[in-house]
């Protein structure tokens, strides 16, 4: 995981629990806070990070990383705001993510571990996509296309039944879309 992550995650928890409890979770994770946007960590440390956030905020793994995809989004739009152009609607940013945005991203980081999506455009207003990873954060995904959601200032429904945390080998994310 790059960085950059850790980065964020640092910044969403100073900002809305304290420096204390940044410090408080890195201390528990055995972390020594300091993560070079470009560089890459191992996966392991970040779920230390999110474990010990989960354990001193008292919310829910599930529900911390969630909140955490929602944060990223409007700081992927500052530093991303190309990404974010040109696109009417949530669905037709969203469409873009693995052909578009994923490909961008590995042109620069080619070593980044990135989720696979496939697609299957049911209706105008439905869609599933399909989440396939061996990190299984599908909990960011949805996070993140909830905050995408708040960006393009539409309502989303997301439903989740299919999950590797149930022993799918995928996660597939059914999203209702209403503008």
């Amino acid at each position: 995981m790059k960085g950059i992550v850790f980065n964020l995650l640092g910044d969403m928890v100073e900002e809305q629990f304290g420096l204390e409890a940044w410090d408080a979770i890195l201390d528990k994770a055995g972390s020594d806070g300091i993560f070079v946007a470009t560089e890459t960590y191992s996966d392991e440390a970040l779920l230390a990070l999110v474990a010990a956030g989960s354990e001193i905020s008292g919310i829910a793994v599930p529900d911390l990383v969630r909140a955490f995809g929602r944060y990223m989004i409007p700081r992927f739009r500052e530093s991303y705001g190309i990404f974010f152009e040109g696109h009417q609607d949530l669905k037709a940013f969203l469409l873009t993510v693995d052909s578009v945005i994923h490909v961008e991203v590995r042109k620069l980081y080619p070593e980044a571990g990135l989720p696979e999506f496939s697609y299957q455009n049911e209706s105008d207003d439905q869609m599933t996509m399909t989440y396939r990873s061996p990190r299984k954060l599908c909990d960011l995904a949805i996070g993140l296309i909830e905050g995408a959601a708040a960006h393009f200032e539409e309502k989303c429904t997301i439903n989740h039944d299919v999950c590797m945390h149930k022993g799918a080998d995928r996660c597939e994310l059914h999203l209702g879309f209403n503008p």
